[in-house]
């Protein structure tokens, strides 16, 4: 579970990471950048939709042209392949190549649909022969938005995301942030964008990171996860604010401030979303182990006779209990530990319906109000994996690990249990977290029966209900 620490950030070790599939990286590198200037061209030159002028704003009158900036300019195909080399985990390495197709097939279908150019700036371009060319090449066409500032963005995202996994500290992250500015600032330095199409650069690229994200979420390291959502938060804000004071219509900028709220909203209500609080969804096994986990109790009825289908199946599983359920049964409570169980915080009360916007102060009592059993465990599960912005900071200061799962049973709203145990073994695989429930919430013919069929299942299929150490937890 616990970082080992950052490793040294030494030119030996990024070479060593470089060097790492670097076929991959190689191929897919080119063959994406030759698709996408395929068609990038082939849009450019056959508009099907009439071609829209992008206007000036106040903030092209504050920057002139800069021939010096074409520099930065360029860099931009190199940096944006920079965290490809960087990477070492296959599928995050698929993650960002997917991230890259689908910010550019997003910039091209809008460009096909709404082909834009922006007026041509009044420069001498025959006392700059060595960057008249630019001109030539695209004539200021496909210009909203900027996929030059949207790429950018994108790999800045993802090194803000990256760089606490390969030791790059403070330094590293403000010349990235540095870097990625001057790519930013060069579009308008050397006029091939204003600053519209910058802005709507920003907003896009910052969402596709921010999505991309989520569709691959870090299976080890995730210190970069918070910062890295937080940023494209405030990037694509500050970005809806400029477009109003340039003129862009105020539904439009409220659509686009508002859009990265969806973002955060996201991350506290998806179980297993890693932008707000680390969460671990599986464990390291390289044998048939699964981590059966049981929420909701203790209950009188229920947690008595899950003990001995345990027993039965020589399994071991982590009871997450509800505070005032414990207070309630105490007996229990000790009964699952005597038994060898691990017992586990799932809060005091269990709220559901107003947890995500829970106050600092009602997250601190929904962890601190509870029994000394619940007290003394290192493991957390929030109620239905809603996760307030106060969570992260109140679990680290009590030394809790938040648990969530790789296999929602379903048995919270199954009418029988052949269902709930028909799902589980479908999707079972070592290293899963198992979700099932004990307790009065669940239909009559579920309750203990749900969890007695997927033992029975499990236990044919060949595999042990065991609780991971925390090293395994990922």
């Amino acid at each position: 579970m616990n970082d080992a620490g950052p490793p040294a950030f030494t030119l030996r070790a990024l070479h060593r990471r470089a060097m790492t599939d670097t076929w991959l990286k190689g191929l897919g590198t080119s063959g994406i950048m030759t698709a996408f200037f395929v068609g990038y061209f082939a849009v450019l030159r056959h508009p099907i939709f009439p071609v829209t002028t992008v206007p000036a704003t106040w903030i092209d009158g504050l920057v002139g042209f800069q021939p010096w900036t074409l520099a930065a300019y360029f860099s931009l195909w190199f940096y944006v392949s920079l965290p490809a080399m960087m990477l070492t985990d296959r599928r995050q390495l698929i993650g960002y190549g997917v991230g890259c197709v689908a910010l550019g097939g997003a910039g091209l279908a809008i460009f096909l649909r709404w082909p834009t150019t922006f007026a041509p700036p009044d420069i001498d371009w025959s006392r700059h022969p060595w960057i008249e060319f630019l001109k030539t090449t695209d004539s200021a066409g496909n210009a909203c938005p900027s996929l030059h500032v949207a790429f950018a963005v994108f790999a800045a995202l993802w090194f803000v995301r990256l760089l606490p996994e390969i030791g790059g500290g403070r330094v590293a992250q403000s010349l990235n942030a540095l870097w990625a500015a001057l790519i930013v600032h060069s579009t308008l330095g050397t006029h091939q964008h204003v600053a519209l199409d910058a802005l709507f650069g920003i907003v896009l690229g910052a969402h596709a990171a921010a999505w991309n994200f989520i569709v691959f979420p870090r299976r080890a390291s995730r210190a970069g996860e918070r910062a890295a959502l937080w940023t494209a938060v405030i990037l694509i804000k500050l970005a809806a604010i400029l477009l109003w004071t340039s003129g862009i219509p105020l539904a439009w900028c409220l659509a686009i401030f508002f859009s990265a709220g969806g973002l955060v909203l996201w991350h506290l209500f998806a179980p297993n979303a890693q932008g707000l609080v680390r969460v671990m969804s599986g464990f390291a096994t390289d044998r048939r182990e699964v981590w059966l986990t049981l929420d909701d109790g203790p209950d009188p009825d229920d947690t008595p006779r899950l003990l001995d289908l345990l027993d039965q199946h020589h399994a071991r599983a982590t009871f997450f209990l509800i505070g005032q359920n414990a207070a309630r049964h105490p007996e229990l409570v000790a009964e699952i530990a005597r038994r060898g169980h691990e017992i586990a915080h799932h809060t005091q009360t269990h709220p559901t319906a107003a947890f995500w916007c829970a106050t600092p102060a009602r997250v601190r009592s929904e962890l601190d109000a509870v029994p000394p059993a619940l007290s003394a465990a290192r493991r957390f599960r929030a109620p239905v994996g809603i996760k307030p912005l106060s969570l992260a900071a109140a679990l680290r200061e009590r030394g809790l690990t938040c648990i969530g799962w790789t296999i929602r049973s379903g048995d919270s709203f199954a009418r029988d249990p052949a269902t709930v145990a028909a799902r589980v073994r479908k999707t079972a695989r070592p290293g899963a977290i198992l979700l099932l429930h004990e307790g009065p919430s669940l239909a009559p013919a579920v309750r203990v029966q749900a969890v007695a069929q997927v033992l029975a299942d499990l236990t044919a299929d060949g595999y042990r209900c065991v609780i991971p150490p925390d090293e395994a937890l990922r």
